[in-house]
């Protein structure tokens, strides 16, 4: 990617070529059937515009406008999508953000003629996400392979401190991108820039003549951006797409007003701790008190009181799916009413665990989908969980989901880092990523049939993170449909038998046992057999195909895949070959690959072992994990041959 986007023409605020102006479509547009230059592209960006600036009137005040104009070519129906946007806004108390303006067009040659669709108003949606998100969302009519789509908005803003980042790279190329933001001299901005893309600014001091001042306008002129790819272990590329944040560090009005909002990491600290729905939260305890002392009844070990909290709170408040750092209705009305938003229930655990005299803090984090923040930053957060101090370590918790345990974090939240927030407005930043490996181990018994077929008994335990994500699947419907997607998963086999152990006793792993019969597992070839030893355990594809990366390799949590296979040798056959025994490390000791076979005259013996040691790898790593798993696949992919005696 670094040498495409090193040949991306970079231009100022005049961008080279013809001006694109809304309503103005072209037959070549129209006619194009492929991206010149992405041939596989299932859509492309025509053009994506924003304006960025700053309105004031004696009535509403000072107002953040954004305006926005995006035509997108439609090559195939896999582009589809592309013709449905959504656009999110915020809202506080009695301040809401606005979209309007919104129209838009669908382009189509037929017979030679560019017809075209309005987009119809009542096509248009707005919904609730949360207390404070609401969505506006839009499909674009008689869209068509080949169609262009064309709209534009404005969204207007009374939270002038808070300016969404600016986005310069999708998962479909750009061929024309133009960025502008006009800066009042009052505020003082971060200007982070993200991904691979090499952006250089132009940067001006113009006068406002609506605002009667100067500001600085910062425009961006962009040509041929490519796609950003989606990869294997990526668990949100979103992270690593080109683009400028816009950061708040102070509002100063001279002699009138001065605030620091953020400019450290104690900045943010204190700014949070000071939001009456953050802090305030976690003082007050009377609510709970009564029963949770009832609870705690016996316990005299720190270790034990916290799992009786993390317990109660999960039986005593659920979580509504909304996510935030803040309470929405409070803590006492959450613990009344049984739900809550995530911070209502996490925060309530660090008010509960100091009362059982259990240091506890709250934690700000991004979750995974919401990207990672790598500098001092208010807007970068959108979730908190607990961490408490138990003879000696930090351990953490969350309550939002029934299967977590300590230091086993619903997958969300496992995001890198994040901050400690304690009372006198200090932070520290603490390692989300687990230390203990999640393990998945089987213990299989196998019988081959003459027909090819084969009938096996199979045990599989799961520990830590593996165990939750099993929980939650298993729990999430009836066991008809999760055994259903089990044997598709599995190879198209036939379960019976069925048996789960541990699955509501989370202080164990949770197993289960079945029997399993599959057919063509296996070729029968001029008298001798021919198989692979894990059968559907193999890892058979090399997840990594790329020639080169510059992403993290993210897989969570640190795993390891345990197998240990007995397959009966069936009566009149010998073993004719069995592959090598096979063993390689990754540098650092950050994964191993163990593969052993041997045999008598009765059975055949596979225990196998893959592992990784860390959640993350560096991209300096990616080669080396390519390079391991071709030998994996390599490797598991060897049969044994079984021949008549």
């Amino acid at each position: 990617m670094r040498k495409v986007a090193l040949l991306i023409a970079l231009v100022s605020v005049c961008v080279q070529g013809q001006e694109l102006k809304f309503g103005k479509i072209s037959k070549e547009e129209l006619m194009e059937a492929t991206h010149p230059k992405d041939t596989s592209a299932a859509a492309a960006y025509l053009l994506k515009k924003r304006e960025s600036y700053y309105t004031y009137n004696s009535a509403v005040g000072l107002n953040l406008v954004t305006e926005v104009h995006e035509r997108i070519k439609i090559y195939n129906t896999d582009g589809f999508d592309y013709a449905t946007k959504t656009i999110d806004l915020y809202e506080s108390g009695a301040s809401d953000e606005k979209a309007t303006s919104i129209k838009g067009y669908t382009y189509t040659l037929e017979g030679g003629k560019v017809v075209e669709t309005k987009l119809d108003k009542g096509s248009i949606f707005k919904s609730q996400q949360s207390k404070n998100r609401n969505q506006v969302k839009f499909t674009m009519p008689n869209v068509k392979a080949g169609s262009v789509v064309e709209y534009q908005y404005r969204i207007t803003s009374p939270f002038v401190q808070n300016i969404d980042e600016f986005v310069f790279q999708h998962s479909i190329p750009i061929k024309k991108l133009e960025a502008e933001m006009r800066i009042l001299e009052y505020f003082k901005f971060n200007q982070r820039q993200k991904g691979f893309l090499p952006l250089v600014p132009k940067v001006d001091k113009i006068r406002d003549a609506g605002l009667g001042m100067e500001v600085t306008k910062v425009t961006y002129g962009l040509q041929d951006v490519p796609a950003l790819k989606d990869e294997k272990f990526v668990p949100n590329i979103t992270n690593f797409r080109s683009g400028v944040t816009f950061e708040i560090m102070s509002l100063e009005i001279p002699g009138s007003t001065y605030d620091v909002y953020s400019k450290t990491w104690d900045d943010v600290a204190r700014t949070v701790y000071e939001n009456s729905s953050f802090g305030d939260e976690m003082k007050r305890s009377n609510y709970f008190e009564e029963e949770l002392n009832m609870v705690l009844q016996g316990a005299s070990e720190p270790l034990e009181k916290a799992k009786r909290i993390l317990a109660f709170v999960k039986e005593k408040v659920k979580w509504n799916s909304f996510v935030g750092y803040t309470s929405d209705e409070g803590t006492r009305k959450a613990y009344k009413e049984g739900t809550g938003n995530s911070a209502d229930i996490n925060l309530m655990l660090v008010s509960m665990l100091n009362h059982a005299n259990i240091p506890a803090y709250p934690v700000l984090v991004s979750t995974r989908d919401n990207g990672i923040p790598l500098f001092p930053t208010l807007q970068g957060y959108n979730y908190v969980v607990a961490v408490g101090k138990i003879d000696g370590e930090y351990h953490l918790f969350d309550a939002t989901n029934v299967f977590t345990t300590m230091d086993v974090l619903p997958t969300r939240t496992l995001n890198w880092f994040g901050r400690i927030i304690s009372e006198n407005g200090n932070s520290e930043e603490i390692d989300l990523m687990p230390r203990k490996s999640s393990m998945d181990a089987i213990m299989m018994t196998v019988d081959l049939n003459d027909d090819g077929s084969m009938d096996a008994k199979c045990r599989q335990q799961y520990t830590n993170h593996n165990a939750l994500l099993f929980r939650n699947l298993y729990n999430g419907g009836t066991e008809e449909t999760f055994l259903g997607n089990l044997e598709k998963e599995l190879g198209d086999i036939e379960i019976s038998d069925y048996d789960l152990q541990n699955n509501l006793d989370l202080e164990k792993p949770v197993v289960q046992n079945f029997n399993f019969f599959k057919e063509d597992a296996f070729e029968s070839i001029s008298g001798k057999l021919y198989l692979s030893p894990m059968f559907h355990l193999a890892v058979n594809e090399n997840p990594f195909k790329s020639e080169q990366r510059e992403y993290p390799i993210d897989y969570g949590f640190p795993w390891q895949d345990r197998y240990m296979i007995t397959i009966n040798i069936p009566e009149g056959y010998k073993v004719e070959h069995l592959p090598e025994p096979m063993a390689m490390s990754l540098p650092d000791n950050l994964g191993q690959f163990k593969y052993n076979i041997s045999s008598n005259q009765d059975f055949i013996n596979v225990r196998v072992e893959l592992s990784m040691n860390t959640a993350v790898f560096p991209p300096n790593y990616y080669l080396g994990l390519k390079e391991f798993y071709r030998q994996v696949v390599e490797k598991e992919s060897e049969k044994v041959v079984l021949s008549r005696i």
